[in-house]
């Protein structure tokens, strides 16, 4: 088997796709398998970053929280920088250690993601905490 081939089965391993469905077109896939050769294809290269733009968008929930489960897991094992743009706080409150909170491209609030959950200090992240809050 060759290298690329090689590298490609790791990196389906890491994101749960069966190795048995690697040769088969992606339109064949659901949405939330889908989602996750996308995340492979961005980590092909060894990025030190890796940006996850409205990651869980379209999902139902169950597909939502494997692709969630997926990403702590690349975090825990590649330990690789993660910039994640959500307008969900649930996944927010899952993958980021940080947050930055942004109103019309500009930063408002900005910290550690559970102090920015817990006591928001600026008036436009109080709105978005509470509106969360059901």
């Amino acid at each position: 088997m060759g290298r690329i081939r090689e590298r490609a089965r790791d990196l389906l391993a890491k994101t749960e796709i069966p190795i048995e469905r690697m040769d088969e077109p992606p339109k064949r896939f659901s949405g939330g398998m889908q989602q996750r050769v996308q995340i492979s294809k961005a980590l092909a290269n060894d990025p030190p970053l890796l940006l996850l733009d409205e990651v869980t968008t379209g999902l139902d929930v169950s597909v939502q929280a494997q692709i969630l489960d997926v990403i702590r897991q690349l975090q825990r094992d590649l330990g690789i920088t993660m910039i994640v743009v959500s307008h969900d706080f649930g996944v927010i409150r899952m993958l980021a250690d940080r947050t930055v909170v942004m109103k019309n491209g500009r930063i408002v609030e900005e910290g550690l993601t559970d102090q920015i959950m817990e006591d928001p200090q600026h008036a436009y992240t109080q709105l978005l905490v509470n509106s969360m809050i059901w």
